[in-house]
């Protein structure tokens, strides 16, 4: 028998004041706002939104308390109760602060973000992998190769499966630390931590796994040698960096790898979307 006694749960009415919440933001991080603008303590909301003080925010709970629509809530917001997996932490940083500010909104606004969403175009900001802080978005107006870089991110992310463009970046990533070691190049980029050298870097790479992408159909053929393949496409990374690389190596195990790839998956390459 149901203990008509017991206390009821969960949040009952609406605070005063409620925010928008943007598409990809951390449950907590929305959670953090709302308490905020209304004036109370972001744990004690917390609390208030959750199962436990540990536990995700309830989706349900936290659309009565901010007066959302809870198909908002759910689709906008990550990190919920009920959803599945991890949250992958190296994704979690804030949106652009100049975007913020124009929506006048101080506080930093965290967001798992897609891999690919890695700049700010209408202000030049970097928002990628490292930006942590506001601190950490980086003034690109006087690095428009980067700005390139991420518009042709974001067409590769919308035209490769995920998994694929995934394996496309680390094979880039690879080839250039091999390149770095093999001329005795110290000094380059990719070799390198932190922010800076990061960003960097990632106009090369992103070329380098625009290349591989392109290329995968025409590779994965059993027609011609790997070693005519590899010049081919060495060649090609070449002029798409401006910069030319005279070991083939790398390139060559590449080829060998996605043929055999492709000859144990019966020849079928994935698909664009």
């Amino acid at each position: 028998m149901a203990n008509i006694w017991a206390w009821p749960r969960g949040p009952r009415q609406r605070l005063p004041r409620t925010v928008a919440p943007f598409a990809y933001e951390a449950a907590t991080s929305y959670a953090a706002r709302l308490a905020h603008a209304n004036r109370i303590g972001v744990h004690t909301l917390r609390g208030y939104v959750a199962e436990s003080c540990n536990a995700r925010p309830r989706p349900d709970w936290l659309a009565a308390v901010s007066g959302q629509p809870e198909q908002v809530i759910r689709a906008r917001l990550r990190g919920l109760a009920g959803e599945p997996g991890a949250l992958k932490q190296n994704m979690r940083r804030p949106l652009c602060r100049r975007c913020m500010a124009g929506k006048g909104i101080r506080e930093p606004v965290y967001c798992y973000l897609p891999a690919h969403l890695t700049v700010c175009h209408r202000h030049r900001r970097w928002v990628g992998p490292l930006a942590q802080t506001f601190d950490d978005q980086l003034d690109l107006r006087g690095h428009p190769q980067v700005l390139r870089a991420a518009r042709t991110h974001w067409r590769l992310a919308n035209r490769y499966a995920e998994l694929d463009l995934r394996a496309a970046l680390g094979d880039a990533r690879h080839m250039l630390v091999y390149w770095a070691h093999a001329e005795r190049r110290e000094t380059a980029t990719i070799l390198q931590g932190g922010l800076h050298a990061h960003v960097s870097a990632y106009p090369e790479v992103i070329s380098i796994a625009a290349t591989l992408l392109t290329a995968r159909p025409q590779i994965e053929q059993p027609d011609g040698s790997t070693s005519s393949a590899s010049a081919l496409l060495i060649v090609r990374i070449g002029e798409r960096t401006t910069t030319h690389h005279y070991d083939d190596t790398p390139v060559e195990q590449w080829v060998q790898n996605r043929r055999q790839v492709s000859k144990l998956s019966g020849g079928r390459s994935s698909a664009a979307h």
